[in-house]
């Protein structure tokens, strides 16, 4: 009966230390305290084999735990799910969509979303999910069978190299820009002209259906352009609380507890979206054009508010 009730003891620590886990609340002193009843003396090498003979425990029922900063995480589930090659497919693509969400809500709750779900994947369907996610090159120009003669002319003018005139709509107004054309790219939702805009130095991705009128110069372009880097830099708790986006370094926090962000790729549309939403906590540094953009839209909106 003892041997018994040792049994009982050592499964209800295990509990134990998976409630913690899946609370993501298992640090380095909270699981000690589950075993502090089988720790003889408090030396290092004492409370190591303790520890690593209850995760091997963890192990055996197929479960992963992995120490990061001083804490305990689980990599699996006690219990996984069977998915399909289509299932993990179609898990690929949206881990991949997600990157162009523009609410940053959405975008973090879908995600949350994904991690469960990988979460509870076994070995086997996780090394596919990563071969595809690595090896990942969906096409979704089958999407834009209507504009297959626009998108035909587009991706031909990317390999002339001209200098162009293109006349574009921009929310609902007739825009020019004068540019080179770069390539086209394609979401869920939008076939794109990418070009660089030689006046305002800088990237932009057209939609393709707003495109009215392109005009060649006869003028080829001297060199391919690269993406316009963007500094800006972040004030007061968004300093320390930003988490720096894919594309994104910086060198920390300055002496004037502010964060300088270099952003590299993300268009500039979306990016001033965002920019946007940090208020004055947000400074764009450069580009000029880029900066005093955002200055304006700040201008425009505080006009609007006043008139409301």
């Amino acid at each position: 009966m003892k041997g018994s009730g040792k049994l009982n003891e050592g499964c209800l620590k295990i509990f134990q230390l998976l409630k913690l886990l899946y609370e993501d609340k298992a640090d380095y002193q909270s699981v000690i305290e589950i075993f502090k009843d089988e720790l003889s003396d408090q030396s290092t090498n004492n409370i190591q084999v303790i520890l690593n003979k209850n995760m091997n425990a963890l192990k055996v029922f197929g479960i992963k735990v992995v120490k990061e900063n001083n804490k305990y995480k689980l990599q699996s589930s006690l219990y996984s799910m069977d998915f399909t090659i289509d299932d993990l497919k179609a898990i690929s693509i949206l881990t991949n969509t997600i990157k162009d969400f523009p609410e940053e809500d959405v975008k973090s709750e879908v995600q949350k979303f994904l991690n469960s779900v990988k979460f509870r994947m076994n070995n086997k369907d996780r090394n596919t999910l990563n071969n595809f996610e690595q090896n990942q090159n969906y096409d979704f120009s089958f999407y834009y069978s209507s504009i297959k003669e626009q998108v035909r002319q587009c991706e031909a003018i990317c390999k002339e190299g001209f200098i162009l005139n293109i006349l574009y709509l921009e929310k609902g107004k007739e825009t020019k820009c004068k540019c080179t054309a770069q390539e086209v790219l394609y979401d869920t939702k939008t076939a794109y002209l990418k070009v660089y805009d030689t006046i305002a130095r800088q990237n932009r991705e057209i939609p393709i259906t707003n495109i009215l009128s392109i005009a060649k110069l006869p003028q080829i372009a001297k060199s391919i352009e690269m993406t316009t880097t963007v500094v800006y830099k972040l004030k007061n708790r968004l300093a320390k609380t930003y988490k720096l986006k894919p594309g994104e370094h910086t060198d920390g926090i300055n002496d004037n507890g502010e964060l300088i962000v270099i952003n590299s790729g993300e268009p500039f549309d979306k990016l001033l979206q965002r920019l946007m939403r940090y208020s004055f906590n947000c400074e764009i540094i450069s580009p000029k054009p880029l900066r005093e953009k955002m200055i304006q839209l700040i201008n425009e909106t505080l006009n609007q508010y006043n008139n409301d």
